[in-house]
Parts: structure tokens; sequence; C-alpha cells
């Protein structure tokens, strides 16, 4: 993960060990470096003179970037809107890539904010950024994207049908440096993540990029190359079988034996839904009939995880002391959804 000169990263974290929102932090060096008042700032953006504009912007955007307690200013749309002009600026790489920059952390600190940065059409231009010459600014435009699709639901919807995923998994695909690889995974999680979940024929092109991002030597990549994929499994019977045709299940319980426990937990989590195979507690008498009807067909997903020798790994993680206690809680429920599959998978367990 690309971060500031003083290695200062924000978090906005919604769930225990997930961090749906980043925020790009600066430490001021000196006197010197003192931002200006809001009204300034705001005059000096509406200049129609280039060196002007990045001026401004710049000094906007280390307002924004101050760690700390964020400042207490109400962004007015019009101010949004000009960084989203100069996102097309594509003569002026250094303005595009400050004012990817300020967005980034507009976005970061509320959902109204969200909001804000959508409405004045930023998508579109993010979305082209993915294609600039620039590794900065590709980079920066891909933080944005994360920070939008991680706020809600509704807004990561809006990121996905504005056509956000393909570029971004060029880039996963590409030569790209490791910080760039960081925030883009980390982007993808942000693209699956969220109740309800996204339609699965929009994410499910991720599927081969999630099965290369998994055998990551890089903890923060794999971590969030995990939990994205327990966001994913955690769907329909469909979205369970893509997985499994995708050829996850070998490594995922190597995985098991992972020492960071930000990777094992997504890990045994995915591997608990795909026993889970999918089952959708339903009142209605038409969906149980078909639910039994592919009955032996979940059978045949729980023994995908079987026949790699899960359950040598869950005792394991069970019988180690170590192991806190949100691990063996998941390893159980693993071990519980594979004996409610058939008599055969109880066999096995017994």
């Amino acid at each position: 993960m690309a971060v500031d000169c003083c290695g200062r990263l924000e978090i906005r974290e919604f769930v225990h060990g997930e961090t749906p929102l980043k925020k790009r932090c600066e430490c001021l060096q000196s006197d010197d470096e003192l931002v200006p008042s809001f009204p300034a700032l705001v005059a000096r953006l509406w200049s129609s003179d280039g060196d002007s504009q990045l001026e401004a912007t710049t000094q906007f955007r280390k307002l924004l970037s101050t760690v700390g307690t964020p400042p207490n200013v109400e962004i007015p749309s019009g101010v949004v809107r000009h960084f989203v002009y100069f996102l097309t600026q594509d003569n002026h790489q250094r303005l595009q890539f400050e004012a990817a920059w300020a967005l980034t952390n507009i976005a970061f600190e509320s959902s109204e904010n969200t909001i804000m940065v959508i409405e004045q059409g930023a998508l579109p231009n993010l979305i082209r950024l993915l294609h600039s010459p620039s590794d900065t600014v590709r980079e920066q435009a891909v933080w944005v994207l994360g920070n939008l699709a991680g706020d809600s639901p509704n807004s990561r919807d809006l990121v996905l049908a504005a056509g956000a995923l393909l570029p971004l998994l060029a880039l996963l695909n590409g030569n790209e440096k490791h910080s760039m690889l960081g925030v883009a995974t980390w982007t993808l999680l942000n693209f699956c993540r969220g109740k309800p979940r996204p339609p699965f024929h929009q994410i499910r092109p991720a599927l081969p990029a999630l099965l290369r991002l998994v055998h990551s030597t890089d903890v923060a990549i794999l971590t969030d190359a995990c939990l994205a994929l327990s966001h994913l499994s955690d769907g329909s019977c469909e979205i369970i079988q893509a997985v499994i045709e995708a050829g996850f299940c070998p490594h995922l319980v190597h995985l098991l034996g992972h020492f960071s426990p930000w990777v094992l937990i997504p890990a045994l989590r995915t591997v608990g839904n795909i026993a889970a195979g999918g089952a959708v507690q339903t009142q209605d008498s038409e969906i149980r009939r078909l639910e039994n009807h592919v009955g032996a067909v979940e059978g045949l997903k729980t023994q995908c995880i079987i026949e790699h020798s899960v359950l040598p790994s869950l005792l394991n993680l069970l019988m180690i002391q170590d192991h806190m206690t949100d691990v063996k809680k998941e390893a159980c429920r693993t071990v519980s959804n594979i004996a409610a599959g058939n008599k055969e998978n109880l066999q096995v367990i017994g």
C-alpha cells in the first residue's frame, strides 16, 4: 500500500479486521507548509491559471490529508466539481494526481461526501484514469474508487455499473508496482464486500485474478484477497460452484495452516461457506423443493474440500491452544457444515 512521507494511513473501520475506507495522510514538515485558510483556497481554485489551480489543489489536499482529527470544514459541491474536472486534464498529470488524492480523502470523511463525489460525475473520469500513462495517477484513481465502493452497497453497485471492474482487473494482471497491487487488491475487496452482495454476473470476472492473489506471499495482499473470497462465497449455490470450478479449494485448505489469523480466518470462513453449499433458509415450498432436488450436488461441493484433506487441518486448528476464539468458532462451524451434508460426510468425520 502506498503511503505518505510519514508512513501514515487512517482508516474508517466498520467490521473487525476490515478497513472499507482509507485516508491517505501527510505530515506537514515545517511552518512553511502551513495551509492557507479555506476561503483563500477556494478563491485560488476558481482561477483560470493552471499553476494557481495546482497550487490551490495541492494546498487543499494538504488540508484534507492532515494526520489526526479531520478538518472541521464542509466541502462545497463546487469544490468537488472542480476536482472532478481536473481529473480530465491529461496534459497536467500532477494536477490529476493532486485532485484524485483530494477526492480520496473527501470520500473518506463521510457517506454524504461519497454521494457528492459520485453525483458530481467522478466515476467516468476516475475509470478513464485507470488507463493513465502515469503510475501515480493510476494508483490514486484506484484508491478513490476503493473508498467510493467501500462506503455502502449502493455506492459499490454504482462503481461496478460504471464499468470499473475490468480495467481494475487489467491493472492486477499487468506488470504494476507492488504498491499498486496492494491498493488494487483492497479496492477489489471493496467491490466484493457488503450486503446485499453485488450481482454475481458483474463480479464473476474477478475470480481468476483472486485465484492468483490468494497465492501472494505478501500478507496484506493475501489478507484482502481472502477477505474478498469469503464475502463472495457467502452467497448462492451458483457462486460457490463457480469458486470450486475456478480451482480455489486446494490452496484454501493449504491456507488453513497460515501463520497470520488475518489470512487464516477469511480462508477458513470461505471453506465453511463451501461446506455449507450456499444453503438458504426459506419458507417458500417451491424453493425448498428445488433445494432438495440439488441436494446431491451440494454433497459434491463438500466432497471437494474433503478430498483435499480439510478435516485434518480443521482438527489441528481445534487442538492448538494458542489459536484465538474466532478461529476455533469458524473451525467448528465448518465441521458442522460438513457433517450436515450427508451420511457419508458424517461417517468421514466419525
